[in-house]
């Protein structure tokens, strides 16, 4: 009996030496359920469909040892706010309710997903006569300086 009074008191003393800090899980809101299309539009530059069709495609699910990895959407969420704001990571960050380092690695793997998939939606014309035409619509619309 004496020997587990000595071990409970031996516990507890350690216990108060080295303190374990406490897990804290957040709750994420998804911010395509809070936000009106508009306002999702505002804040990301693309409509709701469009971030869905992002998270499908670039498969941005992450192997970690992490309990409780950061969701796609969020991670998507956060690279594109980050990307169509230009605001820092802090603030991006506090917005989605995640880590400033969590922001900066959703950006690199946002933006190495999207690099992966550029030529499946960005192409040039190699034809000539078509770049011509490309170039003079393109001039016709932004103006030359």
């Amino acid at each position: 009996m004496a020997d587990i009074e000595r071990r409970l008191r031996r516990a507890r003393y350690l216990n108060e030496l080295f303190p374990m800090d406490r897990r804290v899980f957040r709750d994420r809101t998804n911010p395509l359920e809070t936000l009106s299309p508009m306002e999702i539009r505002e804040r990301y530059r693309f409509f709701p469909e469009t971030i869905l069709f992002l998270v499908n495609m670039l498969n941005l699910e992450r192997a970690t040892e992490c309990s409780c990895p950061l969701p796609p959407l969020i991670s998507t969420l956060a690279a594109l706010h980050f990307l169509a704001t230009g605001t820092h990571h802090i603030v991006t960050a506090g917005f989605h309710g995640i880590s400033r380092s969590s922001v900066s690695r959703a950006v690199k793997q946002f933006t190495d997903s999207v690099c992966l998939h550029i030529n499946d939606f960005v192409f040039f014309p190699n034809i000539e006569n078509v770049q011509r035409t490309v170039q003079k619509q393109f001039y016709n619309i932004a103006g030359a300086y």
